[in-house]
């Protein structure tokens, strides 16, 4: 499919050049075993896109590729406009994750975690920090150590540092996992003003009420393949 610039409103897919994320004959491969398998996917800049499927079917294998955290086996990928790769560097400092592992050092505090992705990431002063602490509920423990959060604290805390740099596009892999009832609803506010700011969001979730209550377009991954879309055309896999 084409991509469409997004619009100030709702952004929704169609035809044009503005993609986020576009992937050809994507395929990823440990040892013998097939994980991913000719991936064809174009998601337009400004929307959100669920990907749903059963454990094990190549969810988190996708997002980790599209984070540049693994190189694909085979096929092309350009995120943000730069090719997968050599442009890594530059797509990292316009894009924020969430994973199933944290990325905060336990051992520090929680202001020592963020002033350590601010050198990172070229963020000055601690505005946008002070700022994600106050939004994610957290200013009372930032000079606690991490190792003292629960795990629905943990998850705040790395929500706040994927949103330090002010990414162009979040990638989300099971974000509600270890949220409470309060922190659902934050991250959904969260996601609901990325994207209507212009900006991309992949959500990875097996929470398909959640999915279609934020995403405009979705697609299911079976046994490392797009078996059905909704909202986008022209993507798959075989």
């Amino acid at each position: 499919m084409a991509c469409s610039a997004p619009s100030s409103s709702s952004p929704s897919p169609g035809k044009g050049e503005n993609c986020a994320i576009r992937l050809e004959g994507v395929s990823k491969s440990f040892g013998y075993r097939d994980v991913l398998r000719n991936i064809d996917l174009e998601v337009p800049a400004g929307s959100c896109v669920a990907v749903y499927g059963q454990n094990g079917a190549g969810k988190s294998t996708l997002a980790r590729i599209i984070a540049t955290q693994w190189a694909p086996t085979a096929g092309r990928a350009e995120i943000l406009g730069h090719e997968l790769g050599a442009g890594n560097r530059q797509i990292r400092r316009r894009m924020g994750m969430i994973a199933d592992q944290s990325f905060l050092r336990s051992e520090l505090s929680l202001d020592e975690n963020l002033a350590f992705f601010r050198s990172v990431y070229g963020v000055d002063g601690a505005a946008r920090g002070d700022e994600l602490l106050d939004r994610f509920g957290l200013a009372r423990r930032r000079k606690d150590p991490v190792s003292t959060f629960s795990q629905g604290m943990v998850k705040r805390a790395n929500l706040a540092r994927s949103l330090l740099h002010d990414p162009e596009l979040w990638i989300l892999d099971e974000p509600f996992s270890g949220l409470d009832q309060e922190g659902q609803e934050l991250l959904k506010n969260c996601i609901r003003e990325f994207t209507a700011g212009g900006r991309t969001v992949l959500l990875v979730t097996h929470l398909r009420e959640i999915g279609q209550e934020l995403a405009g377009a979705s697609i299911e991954i079976e046994d490392g393949c797009i078996s059905a879309s909704a909202g986008l055309g022209g993507e798959g896999g075989s």
